[in-house]
C-alpha cells in the first residue's frame, strides 16, 4: 500500500472524528438555545449563558477549520494518488 494511501485514510478517520465533534458542538449550541427559551433569564444568568455559548462557538470554529484542512490535505492526496496510477 502506497504512503499516501495510508495517509489518505488517516485522513478519512480523523475527517470522520472532527465531523462527530462538530455535530456535538452543534447539538450543544441548540440545546442551551431551547433551554434559554425554555427557561428564560429568570432561571438562568445571562453573562454565564453567554460566556458558555461563545465557548461552544469557539470551539466549533476551531473543529470547523480543522475539517476544512482535513479536507483539502485529502483532496491533495487523492490527486497525486490519481497521478501516480
Amino acid at each position: 500500500m502506497s504512503e499516501n494511501f495510508e495517509k489518505y485514510e488517516q485522513l478519512v478517520c480523523r475527517e470522520d472524528e472532527v465531523s462527530f465533534k462538530l455535530k456535538t458542538y452543534q447539538e450543544m449550541i441548540s440545546e442551551l438555545l431551547m433551554l434559554v427559551h425554555k427557561r428564560g433569564m429568570r432561571v438562568l444568568n445571562l453573562p454565564t449563558v453567554e460566556e458558555v455559548l461563545t465557548m461552544l462557538h469557539s470551539a466549533e470554529t476551531t473543529y470547523r477549520s480543522e475539517l476544512l484542512d482535513i479536507r483539502l490535505a485529502k483532496t491533495i492526496l487523492s490527486n497525486r494518488i490519481g497521478e501516480s496510477e
